[in-house]
């Protein structure tokens, strides 16, 4: 009978061989992600996409004050850009990724059949993507907090505030 002792032993062992197989098919996975990606061309499409956002996102308060539709404009391209890639181009390329090299990465970078569950790779995969959902749906709130306290509504010069009834009577 085996003692606690080389039961603790061998788990040790199943995790560091774990580790070291999951870091030593690291340089695999970021070649296939640089395949998927589409190599330089798609470096090309994300440097062009945060050009735009970072232009967008600058021009918009910068415009505020003087020319207040064309600022909303521009905060409003922003927006798009970061909800496109956050909430499309993103979670299906995580997608895609996944799909693709399962044979290669299964059991290593994300878990294989386990008892009673014989697919666990595609459970990791959605969790993974519903991970990534919820972190932009977050950041997509936090982010219209931190605006609207920023740059609170103001009425245009001259005009005043609209008379209040008081409520139900």
């Amino acid at each position: 009978m085996r003692s606690a002792r080389q039961a603790i032993d061998e788990q040790r062992a199943q995790i560091v061989e774990y580790v070291t197989r999951f870091f030593a098919n690291l340089p695999d996975v970021f070649a296939e992600i640089w395949e998927l990606g589409g190599g330089w061309s798609g470096v090309v499409v994300t440097a062009v996409s945060l050009v735009l956002f970072a232009g967008f996102l600058l021009a918009a308060p910068r415009l505020r004050d003087g020319h207040g539709w064309l600022s909303a404009i521009f905060g409003v391209m922003a927006g798009s850009i970061a909800f496109w890639w956050l909430f499309g181009i993103i979670p299906s390329a995580m997608t895609y990724f996944f799909d693709g090299v399962r044979d290669q990465f299964e059991g290593i970078v994300l878990p294989g059949p386990i008892p009673g569950m014989d697919n666990a790779y595609q459970v990791a995969r959605d969790v993974l993507v519903i991970g990534e959902h919820v972190v932009a749906v977050v950041a997509f709130a936090v982010a219209a907090l931190v605006i609207q306290r920023r740059f609170p509504r103001t009425l245009a010069g001259g005009e005043g505030s609209r008379p209040s009834s008081g409520g139900y009577k």
